[in-house]
């Protein structure tokens, strides 16, 4: 009988060591939480791209110096003077516009003066960046040039043209551009190319 016993209690001590091992395994195994006491990284913030300009529903007033050279059958001239535009931005990119090119010389061929005033509206185009716009506008209107012949002076104008606005501080642009002008008077066709340099209010 004493054998029995001693056989038991020898069998006994190796599940105790069992079960104390099982016991403290979930104590030793700290990883997860020392992991879960570290700070998590965050994820870094997406680069904000940078909108060329929010003009909707903004007015843009322009104010510049034009040259312009007139070319016609009877007479040729180059003068110069002032282009005012006003534009209102329906979208972003996209502007109705207004536009009047006054302007004073003298004929090529002689020392009589010539007087040039162009008048229209249409629509301008822009794309870009915040602070460098290129665009492109077609306007319809009409011409008035003095001196006057046997035939009309007043007549049909069609202007296309393009440029580029470069941002100079907030509100206040910088715009050149080129334009070709199509008008009919003296009882032909005339071709007019104008260059402008002006700054543009924006509000």
């Amino acid at each position: 009988m004493k054998w029995l016993a001693a056989f038991v209690f020898l069998l006994f001590i190796p599940m105790t060591e069992v079960a104390a091992q099982e016991m403290s395994t979930p104590t030793l195994a700290t990883p997860p939480l020392l992991s879960a006491a570290l700070p998590v990284p965050q994820p870094q913030p997406q680069p904000q791209t940078i909108r060329d300009d929010e003009a909707r529903d903004t007015w843009e007033l322009g104010l510049g110096y034009a040259f312009v050279g007139f070319r016609s059958a009877p007479f040729n001239a180059t003068m110069s003077g002032l282009n005012t535009t006003v534009d209102y931005y329906l979208r972003d990119h996209f502007a109705v516009e207004g536009s009047i090119t006054s302007a004073f010389g003298s004929q090529s061929f002689s020392s009589a003066s010539a007087k040039y005033l162009f008048y229209g509206a249409g629509v301008k185009l822009s794309a870009g960046q915040r602070k460098l716009r290129p665009f492109v506008h077609a306007l319809v209107g009409g011409v008035h040039m003095f001196p006057q012949t046997a035939q009309s002076n007043n007549g049909f104008a069609v202007q296309l043209g393009a440029g580029a606005e470069r941002w100079i501080r907030p509100k206040i642009w910088l715009r050149l551009e080129g334009d070709y002008v199509r008008s009919q008077l003296y009882g032909s066709g005339q071709n007019t190319f104008q260059a402008v340099a002006a700054v543009n209010y924006r509000f």
